[in-house]
């Protein structure tokens, strides 16, 4: 095949797998899974097919230090959902064979094709999942006009902000919302009839609406909005989780900016940090930092600290002479003491916007 066709031929697998990936929640794919994938896509050689002859050891490397048994593991997840196929050999290596009369190849690896034969099934179920999430904006929506309207008018029965807390939880459902929605007009219609929190000359529907209270309506109805009260801390503790993690990706966002030579040999968007620390130690060796120093740097700074530490010598290596002598003195040397991995990307982040 003439390079161009092999490009081709690795878009279109790259763009299969990003359709995968992003119907990975709806298909029951871990994230760590999808990594894997990846990882098994990289080791693909142009024109050889679409089978991976890479050892565990290799994917481990790849994958930074990934234990052999979670690979394992995720080669037996991703086999059951159908997307690789493994082909054993008698003495369990990956490897292939060609007959020299006929030509024939015998290969035994791990075989992706499942992925692109697939392909229709992750574009549907990642149609689902949009359509799902949709209809949950949608719900949050109404829900949120009727909080709105309550708050004018006052309402007894009814804690607003909880009901406002509970809409920021990630196990919400359609169907949990839908319970809410109808619990809050079930409400509302019991308070006054004749101001409803929508416009009186265009009534919703309630045909798929479904009743939340049971026919007794006893005291062991467990409402979504009354469930919620008791689940108030762990709630609180997410709504501080979900604040550092809108701080991690708009960190991650300045990567993006004040590392774009790093950015340029990542194989996919480094959009998680998890992909930043695998990216860093893929380049580290790159530019002279040894395993035994970046393990230091690890442990003295820290893995994002790490990660962007490496990222950002990449972007100022033809400004350094000695780059792991230079490394050195920023992580365990004199520099150490007055070094911010955070400050130097806020630099060269507020450098390349000036100049940009």
């Amino acid at each position: 095949m003439s390079p161009a066709t092999l490009a081709a031929r690795a878009d279109e697998t790259w763009g299969i797998f990003r359709v995968l990936r992003d119907a990975a929640p709806r298909l029951g794919i871990k994230p760590k899974v999808v990594q894997t994938l990846s990882a098994l896509l990289s080791c693909l050689k142009p024109g050889r097919g679409m089978i991976c002859f890479a050892s565990n050891a290799e994917l481990q490397r790849r994958l930074a230090g990934v234990s052999d048994k979670t690979i394992r593991r995720h080669l037996a997840e991703l086999a059951e959902a159908g997307v690789i196929q493994r082909r054993s050999s008698p003495n369990g290596k990956r490897y292939s064979t060609r007959d020299p009369q006929s030509g024939a190849v015998e290969a035994y690896g791990i075989d992706l094709s499942p992925m692109i034969n697939n392909r229709e099934r992750w574009s549907d179920a990642l149609a689902s999942y949009e359509r799902d999430k949709a209809h949950m904006r949608h719900l949050r929506t109404k829900i949120l006009a009727r909080l709105a309207w309550i708050d004018d008018r006052g309402h007894d029965g009814i804690d607003t902000n909880v009901a406002r807390k509970m809409l920021r939880r990630t196990s919400l459902t359609p169907a949990l919302l839908e319970d809410i929605l109808a619990e809050l007009d079930n409400r509302i219609s019991e308070k006054d009839e004749r101001h409803p929190p929508y416009p009186s000359d265009a009534p919703e529907t309630k045909e798929n609406w479904t009743d939340p209270m049971t026919a007794t309506a006893g005291q062991n109805d467990r409402h979504p909005l009354k469930s919620y009260t008791e689940n108030h801390e762990s709630d609180l503790r997410k709504e501080a989780e979900e604040r550092d993690e809108d701080c991690a990706q708009g960190m991650l966002v300045k990567l993006q900016i004040g590392c774009p030579i790093a950015m340029e040999f990542a194989l996919e968007p480094v959009t998680t940090w998890d992909a930043a620390d695998n990216h860093a130690r893929m380049l580290a060796p790159m530019i002279g930092i040894d395993h035994a120093l970046l393990t230091k740097a690890r442990e003295r700074l820290g893995v994002r600290e790490a990660a962007i530490t490496v990222l950002a010598m990449v972007q100022l290596q033809p400004r350094i002479r000695n780059m792991q002598a230079y490394f050195r003195s920023l992580v365990v040397g004199k520099r150490s003491v007055r070094f911010d991995p955070f400050t130097l990307l806020d630099r060269l982040a507020a450098g390349s916007s000036a100049s940009s």
